[in-house]
């Protein structure tokens, strides 16, 4: 909360004297100063290490992998960060993303990036204004890096460049980006207002001149080095910050609750927490093969999510008689931004009318995803 001190002065009751006294200025008051959402990595949930990464890979939340070409990397979260001596924040990891396969020659349209996509609404704070990028970097190679900012169309980019000057050693970057143009199509809303790219790789189709908006889909410059060029490569990031203005301020600290919260508007997952039998949902049982169960979300997701589960067998539902029963198949309706209906189907053995669970099975690992994610 931004605020500005006040002086008051005021005549007492019976006229002897005055106080002066000051109050805040509420009046100005902004959104969060950091943009990035999870720009500590505390928060993984779907998982802690992700071997041979797929195009398009979620990693630790709000984070994503994206690459085209030969290279292959394990992607985890490290406790290997930058010391609070050096950066004055105390970060428990970090994003680690480790060559396994090399590309020692990248293709005109290869690319290897690590992504955030800002939703509008957070963006829209600091659109057509000019902003500050800072983040620890920890590169095995050294040389010239980019970092890539595109509107949702592609129709509007801007690069910026940052250099690791020394190899395995924890590096701050500060970068300016000028203020976004009016024109192209953005989108200030619920859906994509700002994509992010952290370039490992650039090919040349997607190369920029940095330091300027451009007409284009561009992620890099051709200063980019190629950081797939040999499998002992680790790329590492910590502390990403993106503001509003010119000055690169101290690392914005959210509490762990908010920041789950805020992560949880673009994906949460209900799982048992690995406890045997732990209820994940209530309802009741339409017939003796049937059960339906309401699945309530923690946090109002970003818009209409979409519902994915583990295997079936992971889960089971609740007989009136306190038998189990063996989920067979799994289906979901009825989805809101808050609650989705969950449909088990079992072989038999429920009493239509009466109320059910649907739980985790004895091995509790069973997970249900909800993604409203960009």
């Amino acid at each position: 909360m931004a605020s500005t001190l006040k002086v008051d002065t005021i005549t007492t009751p019976d006229g002897t004297g005055d106080i002066t006294f000051s109050r805040p200025i509420v009046g100005n008051l902004t959104a969060q100063k950091n943009i990035i959402i999870n720009g500590d990595f505390d928060i993984w949930q779907r998982g802690t290490s992700f071997a041979a990464a797929a195009n398009g890979t979620r990693i630790a939340d709000r984070w994503r992998y994206l690459k085209s070409g030969a290279m292959v990397h394990t992607i985890s979260r490290d406790t290997d960060v930058p010391t609070v001596a050096e950066s004055g924040h105390l970060s428990n990891y970090s994003l680690k993303v480790d060559c396994t396969t090399i590309d020692s020659s990248i293709a005109a349209g290869d690319y290897s990036y690590i992504e955030q996509r800002v939703e509008g609404y957070n963006f829209k704070y600091l659109a057509q204004k000019a902003m500050k990028l800072s983040f620890w970097h920890k590169h095995t190679k050294t040389g010239t890096y980019c970092v890539g900012y595109l509107n949702s169309a592609g129709d509007r980019s801007y690069v910026t460049e940052y250099t690791q000057s020394v190899t395995d050693t924890w590096e701050k970057a500060e970068m300016d980006i000028t203020a976004s143009p009016s024109g192209g199509t953005w989108d200030y809303t619920n859906g994509i207002g700002l994509k992010v790219y952290f370039s490992i790789a650039t090919g040349s189709t997607f190369h920029g001149t940095a330091d300027t908006w451009e007409s284009a889909e561009d992620y890099g410059s051709s200063n980019q080095v190629n950081a797939c060029d040999n499998a002992a490569n680790n790329f590492m990031l910590s502390q990403v910050q993106l503001e509003a203005g010119s000055v690169a301020t101290d690392f914005e600290i959210r509490n762990h609750a908010t920041e789950l919260a805020m992560c949880k508007r673009y994906f949460e997952r209900i799982n048992a927490d690995s406890i045997a039998d732990n209820f994940l949902a209530v309802g009741m049982s339409t017939s003796t093969t049937t059960g339906i169960t309401m699945l309530e979300c923690e946090v109002e997701k970003r818009t209409t999510p979409t519902v994915s589960h583990s295997a079936p067998g992971d889960f089971d539902l609740l007989a009136s008689a306190g038998n189990t029963k063996p989920v067979t198949a799994l289906t979901y309706s009825i989805i809101s931004k808050r609650t989705i209906r969950a449909n088990g189907t079992v072989a038999s053995g429920l009493i239509a009318g009466e109320g059910t669970l649907l739980q985790a099975d004895g091995g509790g690992t069973g997970y249900i995803d909800i993604s409203a994610e960009l």
